[in-house]
């Protein structure tokens, strides 16, 4: 098996989305509540994401630290206020929810912040096609906060969420998207972001990279000295931007080692599951 890497706001997608046809034009006068960023930021020193540099507080604000049992990390996005969406293979063991524990809005991995809040988790749900048997398949999960007097995030400069895409979109080859994450580093890390291309579906399935072991539900990126991500970013986002709104394209799932060359990072194809998680965020309750 390849390495394993202020008030609530609902669901959303933004207005505009990158080789999708709207089928209503947006009203110009609403701006978008998900996938942008905080205007002013400060400064801080760099650190690591494989190949990559400190992000800068309130540069992805979607980010959800997943805390799992005394010694289990894997990050995640914030979709809704109630909603983080992470990779299945991190859950594979079935940890117990009072295990589990989520932070928004962290800058340092395990430390709290003013900026951060932490929430305990109400239930994790894995799609119907998962199995612990080839966690690599299908490697998504949703992970639902569990209220905090009657509400879970709001929305302010370092908590907010990001955009899903519609199922239809499409980001082009080459396209310059951004992961993030703490990176799997000893010690205190600063939160890391770097920028990296999406490779076509053919290369990553020739089979001097990865051939059939990747499927129509997954997709490469990094590739050519470029960044990469590791291990302790498992779970986390690959966010693609169009017009200064970022996307939920992909969720860091696996890869070959780290930073080896030829060998890119693997996603999971985050379009091919935005009706199931649509299905499950809008369940109601039993």
């Amino acid at each position: 098996l390849p390495a394993q890497r202020t008030a609530p706001f609902p669901l959303i997608r933004a207005p505009q989305q990158p080789g999708v046809k709207n089928r209503r034009p947006p009203s110009p006068a609403k701006k978008p509540v998900c996938g942008t960023r905080h205007k002013k930021r400060l400064s801080i020193a760099r650190g690591r994401i494989l190949g990559g540099t400190s992000a800068l507080p309130g540069t992805h604000p979607w980010m959800a630290a997943i805390y799992i049992g005394h010694s289990d990390f894997c990050a995640g996005t914030l979709v809704s206020s109630c909603w983080i969406v992470s990779a299945a293979h991190c859950f594979f063991r079935n940890p117990l929810k009072s295990q589990i524990r989520v932070v928004l809005g962290q800058q340092k991995f395990n430390v709290s912040g003013p900026n951060s809040k932490t929430f305990e988790v109400e239930d994790y749900i894995f799609p119907k096609q998962f199995s612990v048997f080839n966690p690599t398949l299908h490697d998504i999960v949703l992970v639902k906060l569990k209220k905090q007097d009657g509400r879970c995030a709001r929305r302010g400069q370092f908590i907010r969420p990001i955009c899903l895409p519609d199922k239809n979109t499409t980001f082009p080859d080459n396209y310059c998207c951004t992961i993030s994450g703490w990176g799997h580093v000893n010690g205190y890390s600063s939160l890391q972001e770097a920028g990296v291309r999406l490779i076509p579906q053919d290369t990553c399935r020739k089979p001097d990279v990865y051939g059939n072991h990747v499927t129509a539900d997954m997709f490469c990126a990094g590739l050519n000295g470029c960044a990469d991500s590791c291990q302790g970013d498992s779970g986390g986002p690959l966010a693609c931007a169009q017009n200064g709104v970022s996307f939920l394209y992909g969720i860091i799932s696996w890869g070959e080692g780290c930073g080896r060359s030829g060998k890119p990072g693997v996603y999971t194809r985050v379009v091919n599951y935005v009706d199931w998680i649509g299905s499950v965020i809008r369940r109601k309750p039993s």
